[in-house]
């Protein structure tokens, strides 16, 4: 495996790359009281290193989560991870190809923000920073798998919200919660947090905004 750092959450723990990708708060805003009272089947696109998937699976032991990321270096450390923390639930898959359609209730994923082109890239970071598909594809991704109703969540940057809105609709979702994450409620928000429903007409719940500075993991 390669160089790695061990941090603990709780009642888990994860190791994540030593240099490169590191998850920031988003996992765990997105997967905060995520629990299901049936067993369900869930998808953690571009799992990371796991963070999203094993917060799940801790929480719901009776559903399976699938951890789809293309790497093979992280695709590795989440298999880590889940021996680390002894779970049994989750499955690592290099694409999201490999699940079946119309088989997935709970699509959940934290990707990168921004466009090739727009901004500067990092030297260091260039990967995790930028998008390497495109919002629409990981939506039509989401589309594919999920069944009838099944439900899309997502963070995402406020600057595109409207690009987002745009894309769920002409893939016919149906948006049902819009929440703000500040790191300082006297600041802009950091990230959104939306979730929409597939084959199902939009009707909006604004939840209580997230304050970062205030928040226990």
């Amino acid at each position: 495996m390669q160089d790695v750092v061990l941090n603990a959450f709780g009642n888990f723990k994860v190791y994540q790359p030593n240099k490169g990708y590191h998850f920031s708060f988003e996992p765990f805003v997105l997967s905060k009281n995520l629990v299901f009272k049936a067993p369900k089947r869930i998808v953690d696109f571009g799992s990371g290193c796991g963070v999203i998937a094993i917060i799940i699976s801790l929480n719901n032991p009776n559903s399976t989560v699938y951890a789809i990321e293309k790497s093979e270096d992280l695709r590795e450390i989440i298999e880590e991870n889940i021996r680390l923390n002894g779970i049994e639930n989750i499955k690592v898959l290099s694409s999201i190809d490999m699940l079946e359609i119309n088989s997935i209730d709970y699509f959940i994923t934290n990707p990168p923000y921004f466009k090739i082109g727009s901004y500067k890239p990092s030297k260091n970071f260039f990967e995790e920073k930028f998008e390497s598909d495109s919002l629409d594809k990981i939506i039509r991704h989401a589309k594919r798998v999920l069944k009838n109703k099944g439900t899309v969540k997502l963070s995402f940057h406020p600057s595109r919200f409207i690009e987002l809105i745009q894309v769920l609709n002409d893939n016919n979702f149906g948006i049902k919660t819009i929440q703000p994450v500040y790191g300082n409620i006297n600041k802009k928000a950091s990230f959104i947090i939306v979730e929409a429903n597939l084959s199902s007409i939009s009707h909006v719940e604004f939840k209580a905004p997230v304050i970062l500075n205030n928040y226990a993991i």
